[in-house]
């Protein structure tokens, strides 16, 4: 199956806050007109704001539901295991969760009225929110629950294209984060199977139109737990059933840390991840090229896109938004060596 989007040229939403804005919202407008107009220039199918209105990126969630407590020291296993750039606000669930209203409108609503595109909004995942703050499993599913009704709003305000970030799910199907939780005490496939369902409620019986769709982002931004590879059983587990139409995967230049494609269900689009986050160095776009041709000979070239391994705002590197711009070019001369005038 072909990518009807033909988004081949793919991001994860997030963009380097630019430093005029400091803390508050002076010119923020602006600085979001800024950003689509460089992510229009490099080609980009879909287009977000660089999550510039958020305090963070799991602010949808803690500042537009209820139940969520005061921010807490003791960050517990699972905001261990992802770390404070994947995780970089921990508040525990204390009541059940209700929604205040909805969780990204304010995005929406600019970007409807500032582009003629298809817009994408990013947003974390629900299983991922639901095992960082300890829920139970009736909370759990009050989270997926709020988590479709958004998603189901944003098809309705035009969006195109909405990511689920669930970094946790992409590293628990890594050998070294298998084993780095298992030394924090946390069961992967335990964790694993929930999130698995958790995610699956969330997207199950949407009342969206035809074109549009939901991506599953396992991305880390380079965090570094793919260099000893995948556990293969472990994907399959969180795969099955292909209830996404789109995966964004890590696909570094060393081949034992590249998700295994071959066990992504037919059809699946997969973004690779090829553009590391972790350097601020340039990669040699040959070396990128022949990475994806590698790639596509395990799925269909027409069924993948080009990517950075994650999104910026988690980078392990300190990007300057010219480096940024940098990384975002060797995406897109990547892709058109591919699909050229297609993008």
């Amino acid at each position: 199956m072909a990518d009807d989007f033909k988004y081949h040229i793919d991001h994860h939403s997030t963009l380097i806050r630019p430093a005029e804005l400091g803390g508050g919202a002076e010119g923020l407008d602006e600085a979001i007109r800024a950003a689509v107009r460089a992510q229009r220039r490099l080609g980009l199918a879909a287009i977000g704001d660089g999550q510039f209105r958020r305090r963070n990126s799991l602010a949808p969630y803690y500042d537009q539901i209820e139940g969520f407590g005061v921010e807490a020291d003791a960050r517990g296993g699972v905001a261990e295991l992802v770390g404070p750039l994947l995780a970089p606000e921990f508040r525990p669930l204390v009541g059940s969760p209700k929604a205040r209203g909805r969780l990204v409108q304010d995005e929406t609503a600019f970007l409807a009225g500032a582009i003629q595109r298809p817009l994408l909004v990013a947003l974390p995942a629900p299983g991922f929110v639901a095992e960082l703050s300890g829920a139970n499993d009736a909370d759990a599913a009050a989270l997926a629950a709020i988590a479709h009704d958004e998603i189901e709003a944003l098809a309705a305000d035009g969006v195109a294209y909405v990511q689920l970030h669930n970094p946790l799910a992409g590293i628990l199907v890594t050998r070294a984060g298998r084993e780095r939780a298992k030394e924090l005490g946390l069961e992967p496939d335990a964790i694993l199977a929930r999130l698995r369902a958790v995610d699956a409620k969330a997207i199950a019986g949407l009342d969206v139109p035809a074109d549009f769709r939901v991506g599953l982002d396992l991305t880390t931004s380079g965090a570094g737990y793919v260099n000893q590879g995948y556990d293969t059983e472990a994907i399959a587990a969180l795969l099955a059933g292909g209830p996404f139409a789109r995966v964004h995967v890590e696909y570094p230049a060393d081949e034992a840390g590249r998700f295994p494609l071959a066990e992504l269900a037919p059809g699946t689009v997969v973004s690779l991840g090829v553009v590391d986050l972790s350097t601020t160095e340039p990669e040699d776009v040959d070396e990128l090229v022949a990475r994806v041709d590698q790639a596509a000979r395990i799925v269909d070239i027409d069924d993948i896109a080009i990517s950075t391994n994650g999104g910026f705002a988690a980078a392990p590197a300190a990007f300057t938004e010219a480096e940024q711009h940098a990384k975002l070019q060797l995406v897109e001369m990547t892709a058109r060596y591919f699909w050229g005038n297609e993008l």
